[in-house]
């Protein structure tokens, strides 16, 4: 008697192997994206944490712009942020006392501020690019800190302009969050840039309009409503003067895109991310622009709130909600539904 399989045999087997991998794989592959969630979700917990003991340390919350001449624009790229405040209360001292605010930028960029902290990284974002790839690369942050509805970033948020927990240059107080720590949004997510130069791409890179003029009708609203956000985004997808992919790429560094973000824009907005200098955000920029939440997770971003818990935000939120999430003190406290 001759024992095997016939041709017919080995393909049915071969078809019902490829059935059920088609079935399991999409199942596998949500398994790992709820771990990666979660590691996602447990990051933003600490983070709130660690500033809640600064808060308890210091009397208050940092601002995001530390190092010499820190009120002036000319020594922006001398800033560091929140982040680098905040590393004594994740347990990183030893990487905190090597920074030195009165040395170069070089010397900070290129030392301390090119340790990878996976405090700071989602594990569901992509690698940011490094040093070696595009200038001004670095280890990847893929956490940032809220500075509200309002549009201004870099020097001009101050707590005058912005309206979130946290302001470039002006520290704030837990008692200035008049509309509730748990309803103000603390920290969320970013995506950093894909470092390839002049070759925008959507959702990583910011691009930028080489002047504030198309945020002019908007510049003083905390809520824009959709359909003026949507014209600015149309205006920067259709007509921007250029690009940069090396945000989300320097935890270190104090500007919107690395650090610190807004929400006058819905998480993972359908337009890009945006601002009105070279450098949204950067060392000359005294302007305004859109700089949102953005994440890989399907469907939305996750958001630490100011009392520490981390909500899923849907990207399908109602756009005022989002806003006044992120507007701490307009007396309208909202929650998500």
């Amino acid at each position: 008697m001759r024992f095997g399989f016939t041709l017919v045999e080995l393909l049915v087997v071969i078809a019902i192997i490829g059935v059920l991998v088609a079935l399991l794989l999409p199942a596998v592959q949500q398994a790992r994206e709820a771990a990666r969630r979660s590691q996602c979700v447990n990051n933003l917990k600490q983070l709130a944490l660690a500033m809640h003991n600064f808060h308890d340390t210091n009397n208050t919350f940092p601002k995001n712009a530390y190092g010499p001449n820190a009120g002036n624009s000319w020594s922006g790229w001398h800033l560091f942020s929140a982040h680098y405040k905040v590393l004594p209360f994740i347990e990183q001292d030893n990487l905190y006392e090597q920074f030195d605010l009165d040395g170069t930028w070089a010397f900070n960029q290129n030392g301390p501020m090119q340790v990878k902290l996976e405090a700071f990284l989602c594990p569901s974002a992509l690698p940011a690019p490094d040093s070696g790839q595009i200038g001004w690369g670095g280890p990847g942050c893929n956490y940032a800190w809220s500075s509200g509805s309002s549009p201004y970033t870099a020097h001009a948020c101050t707590r005058t302009n912005c309206n979130g927990m946290i302001t470039t240059k002006d520290e704030t107080k837990m008692a200035y969050v008049t509309d509730g720590l748990s309803n103000t949004v603390f920290c969320s997510e970013i995506l950093s840039g894909d470092g390839v130069a002049n070759k925008p791409t959507y959702p990583y890179d910011v691009m930028y309009t080489g002047s504030d003029d198309a945020y002019n009708s908007i510049a003083d609203k905390n809520f824009p409503t959709q359909a003026e956000i949507n014209g600015i985004g149309q205006t920067v997808e259709g007509g921007a003067s250029g690009e940069r992919s090396n945000n989300g790429a320097l935890w270190g560094w104090y500007s919107h895109g690395q650090s610190i973000f807004n929400t006058p824009v819905p998480p993972n907005w359908r337009y890009p991310s945006s601002g009105g200098s070279c450098c949204p955000g950067g060392a000359h920029d005294w302007g305004r622009g859109f700089i949102g939440a953005r994440s890989l997770h399907p469907g939305g971003v996750n958001a630490a709130m100011g009392d520490g818990s981390v909500r899923f935000v849907p990207e399908t939120i109602d756009l005022l909600t989002w806003q006044r999430m992120g507007n701490g003190r307009d007396g309208q406290p909202v929650t998500l539904p």
